[in-house]
């Protein structure tokens, strides 16, 4: 398999059937129809509204007016900064409403319950929209899979980008890191893997996926993927934990807490399991 199947007019129901608990990533392609954002997030509005505010991006200061007059002047040789990771509910809060109401797709959703509001902060992403604007020729900085190891959802808002994804069965082949960063490949480049570096990548099997404006993809927890802008792009991304994945998020953050908390880590554990039993039955 080296692309993804897409579908239409299916029902959230089906969906989780066909999808979710098969643990099968697909692309949507209207799964946000309802949401305003798609018409209301132009470059346009972007410098209307925001264009004083000031941003950091790789240790710089930039306005948002920079980065999309660089967004939209940016090439293959020349990207534009990439404005990524952005939490909306607490950078632009007023613009919730614009991705709202949730899409049925990617419910239900245990980060979403009150119990787990200590993870829903400026730090966490969990259950929170991130918001992704960058420019033609700007990649992701590296090949990863999602913290904090649930199921993913892409929304793309505006232009295109490509997405490249691999399944978990070739983790062997993409040279995970050790420590904290076990998510994460050690691979450099994943358009130009060195071989003689990494001879088992060979073996790996790699998805490419266009994403156009209005399209959702969605993939498992403990999917490898990266991306790559195609056109002036905007996207928001958000990470979906329910009964079919959280075995597998249990694992990620149990690795991730010993990594970090130490001899704080069982406490987090103790909690975690508690607060998953309180999204579960409500």
């Amino acid at each position: 398999m080296n692309s993804l199947e897409k579908v239409k007019n299916i029902s959230p129901e089906e969906f989780r059937k066909e999808f979710v608990a098969k643990r099968k990533p697909v692309v949507i392609e209207d799964a946000t129809k309802h949401w305003k954002a798609l018409d209301k997030w132009t470059p346009e509005f972007w410098q209307k509204n925001y264009g004083s505010k000031i941003v950091e991006i790789d240790g710089k200061e930039i306005s948002i007016n920079q980065v999309i007059d660089l967004s939209l002047k940016s090439d293959e040789n020349n990207p534009a900064p990439y404005y990524r990771n952005i939490r909306i509910a607490h950078e632009y809060p007023e613009l919730v409403p614009d991705i709202s109401p949730e899409s049925e797709f990617c419910l239900p959703n245990y980060f979403l319950h009150k119990v787990f509001t200590p993870l829903r902060t400026s730090l966490f992403a969990y259950g929170q929209y991130e918001l992704f604007i960058g420019g033609k020729g700007r990649s992701f900085p590296y090949l990863h899979y999602d913290v904090p190891g649930a199921d993913t959802f892409i929304h793309q808002i505006a232009g295109e980008k490509e997405l490249i994804l691999f399944s978990p069965d070739d983790s062997n082949y993409l040279y995970p890191k050790t420590g904290a960063e076990f998510n994460v490949s050690s691979i450099p480049d994943i358009e130009n893997v060195q071989l003689d570096k990494f001879p088992l990548y060979k073996n790996a099997t790699k998805i490419t996926v266009v994403l156009k404006a209005g399209e959702s993809i969605y993939f498992p927890s403990g999917w490898w993927h990266t991306a790559k802008m195609l056109s002036f792009s905007i996207s928001i991304g958000i990470d979906v934990a329910n009964q079919f994945n959280w075995k597998t998020v249990e694992g990620f953050l149990n690795k991730k807490a010993k990594a970090k908390l130490s001899v704080l880590s069982p406490l987090f554990m103790i909690y975690l399991k508690a607060g998953k039993q309180f999204a579960k039955s409500n």
